[in-house]
């Protein structure tokens, strides 16, 4: 698992613009400082309420054919078609799982995060 480089795209937002100074630890402990965003309808172009928020970008190392992801322990998606590039909506109590091909490859938790406010 990785964290993409600031310039990259991400479903039409860089990950710099998602976040700054994200570090991993072994542990699946985020740190670094989330933004808040706003109109980020590559996220999700149906639903108003999921387009802002603090958004979690990542690369999966780790190859498969399908991937899972548990939000606090409660499976959101399942066996969908495994994508190198993710990202996630976050809160600091979040714990998410990310499962490929039936095997659990990470659990980010984000309490050590910074979540800047809404503007």
């Amino acid at each position: 698992m990785t964290i993409p480089a600031a310039g990259q795209d991400l479903y039409g937002k860089t990950a710099g613009e998602l976040a700054s100074d994200l570090f991993v630890a072994e542990d699946g402990t985020v740190t670094g400082t989330f933004h808040y965003v706003t109109g980020y309808t590559g996220f999700n172009n149906t639903k108003a309420s999921e387009q802002e928020g603090h958004f979690f970008p990542f690369a999966l190392t780790q190859t498969g054919e399908k991937m899972t992801f548990k939000k606090n322990g409660k499976a959101t998606k399942t066996d969908i078609a495994w994508e190198t590039n993710n990202v996630f909506r976050v809160t600091a109590g979040d714990t998410f799982a990310v499962l490929v091909d039936g095997t659990e490859v990470v659990t980010f938790n984000f309490a050590r995060a910074t979540f800047e406010p809404k503007a």
